[in-house]
């Protein structure tokens, strides 16, 4: 349910030019409009007019922005069509049509690379640096997230250059809420303060609330509640010097989300209803689905559970109808939850059928996305076996062809007395060769059967440990999860049998305990089919919160990560973490080991993975007849996909340690 608020963070991060004060602007425009005489100043005109539309007036925005366009093309006006293609990705931008912005931002980028090429001057640039900073807020829009990054930032040093501070100042305060999305909260702390010290310095009054909204957002998220009262304080204090500003509406929402947090529920309440009446006009609007969801946080603090469960639906079955996975298990838990406290057992229940559906659903269509990458994967490498054979059949006909026509030039031009003797010779060398070709045709048809073999082999130990590993998740489901599902159900149903005259608190209790059991089990199995935290935030992440949730009273895991994973593909960061999992498992299980530490190293394309426990150890001799078992089959199936080496070091009562090389070009 959180993760919306930086949604809205995002949804502001757009909002760079003024949005009040704009209906001046456009008059003073469009009489401008009319009264140009030169077709360059009409271009430049339309084009601005098309920035000042977006967001105002969808129509008019677009109408504005093709006029431009087209006029520009028809006089080959080389500014006007680098300008006029990104304000109207703009426009598109406004309205989350995310193909067409990334499409008409891709042209106007080229058009303003060659202007600057041509002319570096500070105006010209401005397009430029508009044109490179919004395609990277697309990119946000499709998730991409780290090449939005890459792409502000590459923007900075240039503003800077220009002594253009409202750019930078924007600039540093779009890093700031992708690192807080990122929960990178010291890194996006640093960036806010930078541009609010820019903004104070530059920025008008709605800079200054732009700013404001945006800190105070990413502050609930580090839960900085004083300072993000502070923050508040700033907007409040900009926010009057504008009247109807369009950011009253979000204003109040973050002030109800403050008074929420503080426990003062019916202040966040006053603020909520005041955001409400901004937006309720507009029945459309995101902000009308964030503000049930805050609704619904507000009133589940206040104990108020009905009305909590009322808004809560009400957001889950927005119209927009876009609702992120975590968006759609937190409302089924949450509602789950809500219904458990009204007593209505029978409604919670099926909530919580389809909290576990959900969750399944969505690992088994991530599951079966890998296998289909797996499948594409080896038809691909066979397909590439087959060219490059036919290749080297072709090269080896020419080449047997030309030696056999020098060989006719030669015979030419030897005088007939050596005629027997060289066709003596040439039958010689010629069964010579023949004979050589025979045994090279066979030596690689023995290689290439041993090659077969091999990746058969690999592809088939893949496919039992796939198997194994269904066959485990099912078990878990049903001895685990299903055991205390039908627990939970039987004494819901027990409870509704015996029509208990007072509030059976005892039994709720133990219900509702039996309820956060299953979810940390069923968390448990998700992180052992495809670790969340690894697909969002790659491998160090996932590794650090698999180490934590290993640790307990009787065993420390630790881990030591030195590098990055940038530059490798995630199947192969998901093999790796794979391997690093099954050594864990395998020291606190087999070993009994107390302390675990694992340590990533990375050189260049050269990956270290160590993992040394001090179990009870094993000797080499049973190191040997263990490889056949599926543990160490799985691992070395595993190291053998990335190209790997596999080394054990590992005496009775000394621990245990594991080394793995991996070469990332290899892999």
């Amino acid at each position: 349910m959180r993760s919306l608020v930086f949604v809205f963070i995002l949804l502001l991060s757009l909002t760079i030019s003024a949005q009040t004060g704009r209906e001046a602007r456009i008059d003073s425009l469009e009489n401008a409009l009319k009264s140009a005489g030169q077709d360059t100043t009409r271009v430049n005109i339309l084009s601005e007019l098309a920035r000042s539309y977006g967001g105002v007036d969808s129509l008019k925005a677009f109408e504005k922005g093709f006029a431009a366009i087209a006029l520009a093309k028809r006089i080959n006006y080389l500014r006007g069509m680098a300008d006029a293609n990104i304000n109207l990705a703009g426009c598109y931008l406004d309205y989350f049509d995310v193909d067409n912005a990334k499409k008409y931002f891709t042209i106007g980028n080229k058009f303003a690379d060659k202007l600057v090429a041509k002319d570096s001057s500070s105006r010209n640039m401005k397009i430029w640096l508009r044109g490179k900073y919004n395609i990277g807020v697309a990119y946000g829009y499709e998730g991409n997230v780290e090449k939005e990054i890459e792409r502000i930032a590459e923007t900075i040093p240039y503003a800077q250059e220009m002594g253009d501070k409202m750019f930078v100042a924007n600039a540093n305060t779009s890093l700031g809420i992708k690192y807080s999305n990122l929960m990178l909260y010291k890194r996006a702390y640093e960036m806010f303060l930078i541009s609010q010290k820019q903004y104070e310095e530059v920025g008008t009054p709605e800079d200054m609330l732009y700013h404001s909204l945006s800190f105070s957002s990413a502050l609930s998220s580090m839960d900085s509640l004083k300072r993000m009262k502070s923050v508040l304080d700033i907007a409040k204090v900009n926010l009057d010097l504008i009247p109807n500003s369009f950011y009253e509406g979000p204003y109040q929402m973050e002030l109800g989300l403050y008074h929420a947090k503080i426990g003062e529920y019916n202040k966040a309440l006053v603020a909520l209803d005041k955001a409400y009446t901004y937006y309720k006009e507009q029945s459309s609007s995101f902000y009308i689905k964030l503000i049930y969801q805050r609704y619904a946080e507000a009133y589940s603090g206040m104990g108020n559970f009905k009305k909590a469960k009322e808004y809560t639906l009400k957001y889950i079955n927005f119209s927009d109808d876009e609702h992120s996975f975590n968006d759609k298990l937190g409302s089924y838990y949450s509602l789950a939850k809500f219904d458990a406290k009204l007593t209505n057992y029978k409604s919670a229940y099926n909530y919580l059928k389809d909290y576990v559906a959900a969750l399944d659903s969505a690992r088994v269509g991530e599951l079966g996305n890998e296998m289909q990458q797996l499948e594409i994967q080896y038809k691909t490498a066979t397909k590439e076996k087959e060219i490059l054979a036919l290749k080297n059949e072709k090269s080896e006909a020419a080449l047997a062809l030309q030696v056999k026509k020098s060989q006719n030039y030669l015979l030419g031009a030897v005088a007939s007395l050596l005629a027997l003797l060289l066709f003596i010779g040439f039958y010689a060398y010629n069964a010579k060769l023949r004979r050589a070709r025979k045994k090279e045709r066979e030596q690689e048809k023995e290689v290439s059967l041993l090659k077969q073999k091999q990746e058969n082999e690999v592809f088939s130990a893949m496919i039992e440990g796939q198997e194994k590993e269904r066959k485990r998740l099912a078990i878990d489901l049903h001895d685990g999860l299903g055991g205390r599902l039908s627990g939970i159900s039987m004494n819901l149903s027990k409870l509704d049998k015996d029509e208990p005259k007072e509030y059976p608190k005892t039994q709720l209790k133990k219900v509702m305990k039996d309820l956060d059991d299953s979810l940390t089990e069923l968390r448990s199995i998700a992180r052992n089919m495809m670790p969340e935290t690894l697909v969002k935030y790659g491998l160090q992440a996932a590794l650090k919160d698999y180490c934590s949730s290993m640790t307990g009273n009787d065993t420390k895991v630790t881990l030591q990560f030195y590098g990055s994973e940038k530059g490798i593909n995630l199947n192969q960061q998901v093999t790796m973490y794979r391997v690093i999992q099954e050594l864990i498992n395998n020291a606190i299980k087999h070993a009994h080991a107390s302390e675990v530490l694992v340590q990533y190293m990375r050189d260049g394309n050269k990956v270290d993975i160590t993992v040394e426990d001090n179990g009870v150890g094993f000797d080499k001799q049973e190191i040997e007849s263990e490889k056949a078992g599926m543990g160490l089959s799985n691992l070395q199936t595993r190291v053998a996909y990335l190209k790997g080496d596999l080394e054990f070091n590992s005496e009775e009562n000394e621990g245990t340690t594991v080394n793995v090389q991996i070469n990332i070009d290899a892999a």
